[in-house]
Parts: C-alpha cells; sequence; structure tokens
C-alpha cells in the first residue's frame, strides 16, 4: 500500500491569484502534510500517494482494493457527454473484458511533451523521442516516409520501448510553448510549483466506489489547485465549449470531492492554457465556482456543482449496475416511447424549398396535376 511520510509545506506562492488565497497560504506554510509513498500492492486507505507509476493509475485494475473511478472513465456513463453505462463497462479497467485504448492522439502527445517539459513529471529522453529526418538504417538515406519499411520498424521499437514521437516540427512548437510558459508571470510566481502528479484517493462513503484524481501539482498550503492544458484557440466561447466537452469541470469537481473526504484544503482550480500555435502564448482561467441566476429567477448552479451533481448520478449509477449486474445502453427517445422527429430548422428547410423560398420551382400540387 504506502509508507506514510511527512512533506514539509514551504514554498508556493500564487502570486496576485487572489490576495485572500495568499493571506491564508501564508498562515498555512509551515504546516505539515501527510503524503505516502505508494510500494506496490493495492491501495486500501484514502490518502495522498507519491510514486504511482502513471500507468498503474490509468490502467492498473488492481490497483485499489475496490472499483476505482477517475473523471476520465466517469464521463463515459453520463447521457450528457455521449455515455451510457454500457459504454462506461465496455472501457472500464474494472471489466476484466474491457476494450484497451488506442494509440495517443497528436493532441494527447503533445499535451504529455508540454507537461513533461514545464511541469518535470517525466524524464523527457525516457518517454519522448524525435522523429528522424532520414529513415534510419537505410542504406540509401532516403527521407523518411511512413511505407519505408525502416521507418516503420523504427517506430515499431519506439512503441515497444514506451516512447511517444514528435516529429521536428512538433519539437519546435512543445518547445516554443514551454518557454513562453515559462515567463508567465503566474507561472514564474509558482502555480504549477506544488507537488507533481500526486494521486489523491478517496473512497465514496455512500457507494463504496473510489475516486481518483491526478492533479498536475498539488498544492503544499494555499487549496489552489492547477491543471495545465494545451489548447488550439483562445477564442472565449472555444475555451468555454472545451470546459464542457473535455469535461475539465468533471476533473475540478471531482478534485474537490477528494480534498473534502481527505480534509485537504480546497480554495479553486486553475486551468493554465497554453496556446498550440506558431506564435504561442499563455493564460490562466478560475472554473466558476458561483451559482448564477438568471433573468426570472432562475438559478443555475456553479460549475464546480454541477459538475460534482454529475458525479454522484454517475456513482451511484455505476453502483446500482455492479449490484444488478446489468449494464444498459442508451434509450434514445424513451427506448422508442416518442416518436423521433426532425430538428424545427430541418423542418424549416423543406418548408421553403417546396414553397420556393429558396429559388427553386416549386414542384406541382396534386390539385394542379389533377387540374392538368
Amino acid at each position: 500500500m504506502g509508507d506514510l511520510i511527512e512533506i514539509e509545506g514551504t514554498e508556493e506562492s500564487i502570486g496576485s491569484l487572489a490576495s485572500s488565497i495568499v493571506s491564508k497560504a501564508s498562515e498555512q506554510i509551515a504546516k505539515k502534510s501527510d503524503e505516502r509513498i505508494y510500494t506496490g500492492g493495492a491501495i486500501t486507505e484514502d490518502g495522498v500517494y507519491r510514486n504511482v507509476p502513471i500507468e498503474a493509475y490509468h490502467h492498473d485494475r488492481d490497483l485499489f482494493d475496490g472499483p476505482a473511478v477517475s473523471k476520465s472513465s466517469l464521463k463515459h456513463v453520463l447521457p450528457v457527454h455521449g455515455g451510457s453505462p454500457k459504454q462506461f463497462w465496455g472501457r472500464w479497467n474494472w471489466n476484466e473484458n474491457h476494450i484497451e485504448p488506442g494509440d495517443p492522439t497528436d493532441a494527447l502527445i503533445f499535451g504529455k511533451a508540454a507537461h513533461c517539459l514545464l511541469l518535470g513529471d517525466e524524464v523527457f529522453d525516457r518517454n519522448f523521442i524525435v522523429r528522424p529526418a532520414k529513415a534510419p538504417g537505410d542504406p540509401q538515406k532516403r527521407d523518411w516516409h511512413g511505407s519505408n519499411n525502416y521507418c516503420k520498424k523504427w517506430l515499431v521499437e519506439q512503441k515497444e520501448a514506451g516512447r511517444l514521437v514528435l516529429t521536428q516540427d512538433q519539437i519546435k512548437v512543445v518547445e516554443k510553448m514551454s518557454e513562453d510558459a515559462s515567463e508567465y508571470p503566474l507561472i514564474r510566481d509558482g502555480i504549477l510549483n506544488g507537488r507533481v502528479e500526486r494521486t489523491l484517493a478517496a473512497r465514496d462513503p455512500e457507494t463504496g466506489i473510489w475516486l481518483k484524481v491526478r492533479p498536475d501539482a498539488m498544492p503544499n498550503a494555499d487549496g489552489v489547485f492547477a491543471d495545465l492544458k494545451t489548447i488550439g484557440s483562445f477564442d472565449e466561447d472555444f475555451m468555454s465549449r472545451q470546459l464542457f466537452d473535455a469535461g475539465y469541470y468533471l476533473q475540478a469537481a471531482m478534485t474537490r470531492m477528494v480534498c473534502r473526504l481527505l480534509k485537504i484544503p480546497f480554495e479553486t482550480f486553475v486551468l493554465v492554457y497554453v496556446l498550440k500555435d506558431e506564435i504561442t502564448d499563455t493564460a490562466h482561467v478560475e472554473i466558476n465556482d458561483q451559482s448564477t441566476v438568471l433573468p426570472g429567477g432562475t438559478e443555475l448552479p456553479s460549475e464546480l456543482d454541477a459538475g460534482e451533481e454529475m458525479i454522484r448520478w454517475g456513482l451511484r449509477t455505476i453502483r446500482k449496475c455492479l449490484d444488478e449486474k446489468r449494464w444498459p445502453g442508451r434509450e434514445p427517445f424513451q427506448s422508442g416511447e416518442r416518436k423521433i422527429t426532425m430538428l424545427p430548422f430541418q423542418k424549416n428547410k423543406i418548408l421553403d424549398f417546396l414553397t420556393g423560398v429558396e429559388g427553386q420551382v416549386p414542384p406541382p400540387s396534386d390539385k394542379s396535376q389533377r387540374a392538368a
């Protein structure tokens, strides 16, 4: 499981993010925080764990002494994210017959490389390699080409060695992103300088299911959790959509839930974005924790509160399915009880065509055909 150690909380102010948080940090900075060193076997006790291998965190069914979920896995059970119990069970590592994840996407490789350079959570040369310009081992020294057998062999060798491949252009962008981020004031002030890649785990009292989170930087005292993200645009609408689509609100909410169970301070969750572009840029946003009142008095929960409600729904659904040993799929249109209809704009498009609004000559009606 793990041996208990004590870690001095001695550093990391967040600069000017919020003066109230800074004052709390200064009050708590001398306090100690308990942490366990993971030495193998199943985790049986709530806590903060150091040295849990990233592969074990994501894929090891036996890392905990019972079923466990992260934000990424739980998202598959939520219908609003296109999920269902059946989708969840087919991917969940508690299912011994779950499907294996596919090869990492370019976006994931980019993100991991940025994490590695900025956070120092992995040894870069051990986990990444830059694709050579020439086919490796090719006696004719031909340029790299995916159909070249020497290139294919080299790619297989890197996969077997557990290394992710970056192109020359990609590594240049990643290095520029890292350089730009390192000059960002909040990062210089230490928002990413907490304990890196710790595993926080707590068993949900209601369902008995383990909750696990792995924040990029766990603060030693101030309760400001930060997570580094790469992004393709700083357009605010795009960022808001991604907050939902990528499930970042669930990530923040689950972190708050686990902190509450572990009695760890939680003040806010900050997304530190690095722009994936030839002209790199860095920005940060806090995930909203305040409810919104709409005209008319309807109150919408904050993103963090909504995330917790979604997680609670998901945990109860998973517990029910485990107990009943049944994992139903999606049931669109109330399992066929409601008739399927087109969307209003689609019906309008048909109507516009039939009435000639779109410049088309309308077809003859039954009445005009009979008259002819």
